[in-house]
């Protein structure tokens, strides 16, 4: 029942069959608490997740491997990765889902030198790295900003008799876009011996919405043709080349992507973040459905003050406890969001602690982790 309420997104609805089964059920076992821990992990609930590990010692399968890899995994998905950390390094045993939890976990916060030096130990401890610890390895090298080391890796799956999916050669063109460099990322795209599929491409338009000098480059024309003809009823493709004519200041093609996209059958998802307190779990919805590019800047302040992190973060200052601000969002954080959270850590002198859908960002004195690179 859990796993079955996991996969549908019934996070909720999964802790409080938790919650039941732990006062009411039989003793878990170790694969139960795997089970139980990951339902924390998807929604980010620290504190249950806590409660989860005392009860798991008390249970005494604070040894078992299964239990330890899913305490790594929640941790890190739950904003405190030194706690990863400490749980991971005093694993007498590791298997791979261990390993690749941790290095998983760094690269989401940021820390890719942490993450290169836990696959160089991967390696010595004598464990053989699979296609998932590849993408954390990757994604660790993307989020860092390391090129050389990230085609270094990626040119060393073969030596572990690995062949790289799209997911790997997606991250390879993050890497390449992340740091400006689009004249090698579409000769990469050119030099796949498959043919790109919609990550790919998608890949490719955040990387150019992302450069200074994307809407200067012809691929991400490309990369909007193809994407309407892979997947022509999503609404986050209109939305990203929506934002690209914005960039180029193509207004009447912007007109026309966001008429074609209200005729889309499935709509934008909205944005939500979320924040668990004492009193349960409190979920906010951005008040905007659509990417904003041509109104007036009044009315794009105005409908900025709602997007659901602002909310969230307005929520928690408003009440009276200090607990540490620990906001989840299901989205990308827009970079409005992202200085204003820069700005209110700085004013009320409290560190805060964001999760978009690509990674951590931890603010705090006014500056993040990310160092504005994301």
């Amino acid at each position: 029942m859990i796993s079955g309420y996991i996969q549908n997104g019934l996070m909720q609805k999964a802790m409080d069959f938790v919650w039941f089964m732990i006062h009411n059920g039989p003793k878990m076992d170790g694969f139960t608490f795997a089970t139980v821990l990951s339902a924390c992990a998807s929604i980010a609930a620290l504190d249950s997740g806590m409660e989860i590990h005392a009860f798991g010692i008390r249970s005494h399968l604070e040894t078992d491997v299964v239990v330890g890899s899913a305490l790594v995994d929640m941790y890190g998905k739950s904003g405190r990765i030194d706690y990863a950390s400490r749980v991971f390094e005093s694993m007498n045993s590791r298997n791979e889902f261990s390993w690749n939890s941790m290095i998983s976990g760094y690269a989401r916060h940021g820390n890719g030198d942490k993450a290169l030096k836990v696959f160089r130990e991967m390696q010595q401890w004598g464990q053989e790295p699979d296609l998932v610890t590849f993408v954390g390895v990757l994604s660790a090298c993307s989020h860092a900003g390391l090129v050389e080391e990230g085609s270094k890796y990626f040119e060393s799956m073969k030596n572990h008799g690995l062949v790289p999916q799209m997911e790997h050669y997606s991250c390879m063109i993050d890497i390449l876009g992340r740091t400006g460099k689009l004249n090698e990322m579409e000769d990469f795209i050119k030099k796949m011996p498959v043919r790109p599929n919609n990550l790919i491409w998608r890949t490719v338009l955040v990387a150019c919405r992302r450069s200074k000098d994307g809407a200067k480059s012809g691929i991400w024309k490309q990369a909007s043709e193809m994407l309407l003809e892979l997947e022509p009823e999503n609404p986050v493709n209109y939305v990203l080349i929506s934002s690209m004519y914005a960039y180029r200041g193509r207004w009447e093609d912007v007109a026309k992507t966001r008429t074609a996209m209200r005729t889309l059958p499935v709509k934008k998802e909205a944005g939500r973040s979320w924040v668990t307190l004492h009193d349960g779990l409190h979920v906010f919805v951005a008040g905007d459905k659509f990417a904003l590019y041509d109104i007036d800047m009044e009315t794009k302040e105005e409908l900025l003050s709602y997007h659901s992190e602002k909310l969230a973060v307005a929520f928690v200052l408003t009440r009276s406890c200090r607990v540490p601000i620990r906001i989840m969002k299901n989205l990308r954080v827009c970079g409005d969001c992202h200085s204003a959270f820069c700005y209110i850590s700085k004013i009320v002198g409290r560190k805060i602690t964001l999760r978009d859908c690509n990674r951590f960002h931890h603010f705090e004195n006014g500056k993040c982790s990310c160092g504005d690179f994301w």
